[in-house]
Order: C-alpha cells, then structure tokens, then sequence
C-alpha cells in the first residue's frame, strides 16, 4: 500500500554505483562516483525563477503530463555517529578497553537514491512499468547520461529493460507524503458494533462446531469442552475483528478530487492570475468589477485545460 496512494504512486529507488575508474569525454580519468555527481549538477532542473521561465532548458522530467515531483541524492556511505554509548563503570569491570575501536558499518559501494511522486491509477506492476517506459521514451539521453555510472545499467537497451532494471533496486515507500485535499476525505468507518457482531459470530460458530459433536459423539466433559470451545471462539473472533480493522487501514488514500499533475498546474495558474486580478480590482465599482471579472474568465477559462501553467515552471 505504502508505494500507491491517494492516486499517486511514490517510486523509492536506491541503485548500487559502479566502482571501477572511468573516462570523461575529453578522455580524463574519474571515478564513477564523481561523474554520476558531476552528470547530476548539470542535469537541467525546473525554470524556479522569473528570468530562467523563458529559457527553453527545463527538466526533461518536465516532458512526462504525470510527475510531480523527483529528486536524486548521492549516498557515499553511511554516516558514523560515534562510539555506542556505555556505561564507564560497567566497562571497567568487565575490562572493556575504550581504546579499541567498535565495528562501524560501511556500505560495499556508494549508492544513489531516485524518488519520484507520479499520477497513477493503481499501484500494480503494470502502472509502474508504464510510467517508467514512457519516461524512457520521453527523456532516455538525460536519464542515461545519469544512470550509466550504476552497475547494471549496460544490460538497459530500451524501455523495458530500462523498468526492469529500476524495479530490480526499488524498495518500498513507507511514508509517502500526500497533502492535496482541502475537504475532509470521505473514509469510511467501521462501528464498534459490527466489530463487537464479527467477534460474537465467530465466538457462537467456533462453540458450536466444537460442543455441538462433543455432546453427540464424544462426551468428554461437557464443562471443560464448552469453557475451551468458549475461549478459543473468542479468540478467534478477536483475531478476525483486528484482521478486518488492518485490511481496511491498508486499503490506499482516496485520491483527492482535481489532484492529477494538469489539474493541478492548472489550479496554480489561476490562482497566480486571480491574485493579480485581486489585486489590480480593489475599489472598482461593482458594474467595472462584473465586467472585469468576466473578461477574467474568458481570458483564462477555469473549466477548460488551457491556458495553463507550464510543467517545471515556479512563480
């Protein structure tokens, strides 16, 4: 569940990086390392400012109509926050010497982390495939130009291979992150009552399937069986209840109404431009405003998809 959720699938990927010395294009020797850092400071990011919106070198990721949000980060190893704590008194009777280092942990080869948010419309193996093919087929010299420093990238030779490669390091996403809704959203609940219900109905059948035979057949002591089979219904009809509780906790966030990427690109765009019409109408007789707020809305049709805001485009 964690992986999809509210609609968008939350993509965690950790790739191992290659190790072996390797070349640049004017033939200089670097470790893969340094090169994956160097193709990352020039890969193209969103135009975050006024003067880089006319600029036509944006983010590749800004040709896919379904990312939200993506972001690279280069893991070397693992941080070393010092010594385990212990205690100086209980260290000098058992003749621990503080002297002596602990094992610290060390990753076997840097790594690089790749997270990306997406519109989805499930969190199945196929939508991931899709996403990551048609990413591919949209920006497959600036994804190799950063993915040729990890190991196994070589065997990548087209979309497919290219999402097998990346399912092959994902791990799952355990705090997507999902803040589009503006109205409550509509969970349902599950009643007490109906819990309180699953558990009596599986406490009577359990009893009934174990005393009803014991009183024909058996005839073991009727006390003792009726107080196990009671006991034993009973837990079980608690184990149900707290089965039906987790599998609707799992079930996925609904998605919030108009939170795919054009809706929301859209919403921006016309809350850019409605705060300047705010802005521009303050004091107007009320006849000039009711003009003006018609011209507004022919200008940049709320209801309709265009004109909006670009993808990869802040302010």
């Amino acid at each position: 569940m964690p992986n999809f959720d509210g609609g968008h699938y939350f993509l965690t990927v950790i790739i191992p990086v290659n190790t072996r010395p390797c070349k640049r294009a004017d033939g200089t020797v670097t470790t893969p390392i340094n090169a994956l850092r160097e193709a990352l400071n020039t890969l193209p990011t969103a135009r975050q400012s006024k003067a880089s919106i006319a600029n036509p070198c944006t983010s590749p990721f800004t040709r896919d109509s379904r990312t939200h949000l993506t972001r690279f980060a280069v893991i070397p190893d693992v941080a070393y926050n010092g010594r385990d704590p212990q205690n100086s008194i209980g260290m000098a009777i058992k003749g621990v010497n503080p002297v002596i280092p602990q094992p610290v942990d060390a990753l076997t080869c840097p790594f690089m982390l790749w997270a990306v948010d997406f519109d989805a419309a499930d969190g199945s193996d196929a939508t991931l495939n899709g996403y990551l093919e048609g990413l591919w087929t949209v920006a497959k010299d600036e994804l190799t130009d950063v993915f040729q420093y990890c190991t196994g990238f070589d065997t990548v030779d087209g979309p497919s291979e290219f999402a097998a490669w990346i399912r092959k390091c994902q791990i799952e996403t355990v705090m997507p992150f999902n803040d589009y809704w503006i109205i409550p959203p509509p969970f349902p609940s599950l009643s007490l009552g109906g819990l309180a219900g699953e558990v009596l109905l599986m406490a009577a059948v359990v009893f009934a399937a174990i005393f009803i035979p014991n009183m024909i057949w058996l005839h073991w002591n009727p006390w003792l069986v009726g107080i196990f089979a009671a006991l034993l219904g009973l837990a079980l009809g608690i184990w149900s209840a707290l089965r039906t509780v987790a599998n609707a906790a799992a079930k996925p966030f609904p998605t919030a109404p108009n939170s795919d990427l054009p809706s929301v690109l859209k919403s921006l765009y016309l809350q850019k431009h409605f705060m300047d019409f705010a802005i521009d109408n303050q004091g107007v007789d009320p006849a000039a405003l009711h003009a003006n707020f018609g011209a507004f809305l022919n200008a940049h049709q709320p209801n309709q998809a265009t004109p909006t805001q670009p993808p990869g485009v802040i302010g």
